[in-house]
């Protein structure tokens, strides 16, 4: 059923091919200049397109009824997929396109007889053009036989190679053809190709399915059709996620996200709870493992560039939201540290005796990186209740972000710039670490953007980190932080917008914080 369903659904033009559009655009212009290459190399991760492309642009090169080639650049130039020569390549009877897939015929022989082939002139059209798939496979003598021929090739033939390991190929080859790389499809580009081919085939599925499909093939295309077709295989014309279970292999990602959260917020006793209850499911914890590094790489990538939508196509906007939060106050040093941790973990996963052990002592050992204190420590000063004398203390707006919890007083006189609070911004930081961590860590992601008589506005990324500081027993902490590094009563506004990306210095280590977070946190003390 998946090979069916793969076969029926493959592309027949270039508008039809999910993604790669710098490739398509690409060559369209190429058939429509007549500025074809006599060699192309298509190089990229399998079940992307690379010979659907290779195809498409064979059957575009000798179309007789090649459509929109009156048109301007980038309009879109297709092959008709009904004349004569369209309809013999379709079919895989095309005397004019010759398929050689290296894997088997990678010896000298295969490539002299192939460059025998290139002697002649088309049987029917103006070009014979060769794919050779898995082009890497090829021995050295075949390399070098190949390269002759692409040296000085005959007019008529274009050669297109394909390979999904483009560092095996010489250099002399590479430097004679028209490269072009290949990427994952998008998870977006994924599902909507998914959820077309369901429409298609009249049945369906749930879109936590498609998504779950999606996810699975990790932006393989081919994969997702084929895991696709083995849930179409079910013969339902309704089906939800207990359905496709029967058939789809068993999801993790969500224990993953949960791990990687509980990790990152030094959640330590319940993240070992988790990892024995996976094992205690019967959970292939190495698997797991390995899926938990590579999300931790596109984390830590994601904190360095700021760039989070990639992720939330995996990690979903519940998951992100908490992802996000539990990373705020840990810089991309400490995330390097704890990538490096599990993938210490993972390479001695197979030789442990103890299954989850590893996994355990990647645990205890991030805890001492991420310290990331959910609670106040003891040093929190908590503000007096206000006297009769003083205005009544004002709760956080509801409906409004203007947030005002007693009148403003100015004590010195002198204005205050917004440079003079950029200058001392990280002096307010420091001052509130000394009262709560985890208060610090949200408002070191924000920026002073502007400060109107004695109101610093302060823009925040995500709206959550906001809303979490506005709380009335936070916010009467930063007032009187700003009290204490400015001299003079000054209020807060929050402004959320996407583009107040986090530009944060990164946190300082500080040892003596480390010890009192992770007292704090377990409850103990120092002894000795």
């Amino acid at each position: 059923m998946s090979t069916t369903l793969y076969r029926k659904y493959r592309p027949q033009k270039f508008a039809e091919v999910v993604g790669q559009n710098h490739i398509k655009v690409t060559l369209q212009n190429e058939i429509l200049t007549g500025k074809i290459a006599h060699a192309y190399l298509f190089s990229g991760p399998r079940g992307i397109g690379k010979t659907t492309i290779a195809r498409i642009l064979a059957k575009s090169l000798n179309c007789q009824n090649l459509q929109g080639a009156d048109t301007v650049l980038s309009a879109g130039i297709e092959p008709c997929c009904q004349c004569a020569s369209c309809l013999e390549i379709q079919d895989g009877r095309s005397l004019d396109l010759v398929e050689i897939d290296a894997a088997s015929n990678r010896g000298i022989n295969e490539i002299r007889e192939l460059r025998e082939q290139t002697k002649y002139t088309p049987v029917k059209e103006k070009y014979k053009v060769f794919i050779i798939d898995e082009v890497h496979m090829l021995t050295n003598e075949a390399f070098n036989a190949l390269l002759k021929t692409l040296e000085e090739p005959p007019a008529h033939a274009i050669f297109i190679l394909a390979t999904t390991e483009i560092h095996k190929i010489p250099e002399t080859i590479i430097s004679r053809c028209q490269r072009f790389d290949f990427k994952k499809v998008p998870h977006e580009a994924a599902i909507l190709h998914l959820s077309g081919i369901a429409r298609q085939e009249e049945v369906n599925i749930t879109g936590e399915v498609i998504e779950n499909i999606a996810r699975a093939s990790d932006g393989y295309l081919r994969d997702a059709v084929s895991l696709l077709g083995q849930v179409l295989s079910l013969g339902e014309k309704e089906i939800d996620q207990e359905a496709a279970s029967l058939v789809m292999p068993k999801n993790d990602w969500q224990k993953v996200m949960e791990l990687i959260t509980l990790v990152l917020s030094s959640k330590t006793k319940e993240a070992l709870i988790l990892v024995n209850q996976l094992f205690e499911e019967g959970l292939d914890l190495e698997h797991f493992a390995k899926i938990t590094v590579e999300t931790l790489r596109k984390i830590l990538l994601s904190k360095v560039t700021n760039h989070w939508d990639d992720l939330v196509w995996e990690a979903g906007e519940e998951w992100l939201k908490k992802i996000v939060e539990a990373t705020a106050r840990l810089s991309s040093a400490d995330l390097v540290k704890v990538l490096e941790i599990f993938l210490e973990a993972l390479s001695s996963i197979k030789q442990a005796a103890i299954i989850q052990l590893p996994l355990e002592v990647a645990i205890i050992k991030s805890a001492a990186i991420t310290d990331f204190v959910p609670v106040t420590t003891k040093q929190e000063v908590t503000p007096e209740p206000p006297s009769k004398k003083d205005p009544p203390v004002v709760p956080p707006a509801l409906k409004d972000e203007n947030i005002q919890t007693k009148k403003p007083v100015n004590k010195t006189g002198n204005p205050i710039n917004i440079d003079e609070v950029k200058n001392k911004w990280p002096d307010v930081i420091e001052a509130l670490r000394e009262y709560n961590h985890a208060l610090a860590a949200f408002l070191q992601v924000g920026q002073p953007i502007s400060i109107e008589g004695d109101r610093i506005t302060v823009g925040f990324q995500f709206n959550f980190h906001y809303e979490r500081i506005k709380e009335s027993k936070y916010l009467e902490i930063v007032h009187n932080v700003f009290e204490r590094v400015f001299g003079r009563t000054l209020l807060l506004t929050g402004l959320v917008d996407g583009k107040f990306g986090a530009k944060a210095e990164e946190v300082k280590d500080n040892p003596v914080n480390r010890l009192e977070a992770v007292l704090e946190a377990f409850g103990g003390e120092v002894v000795g």
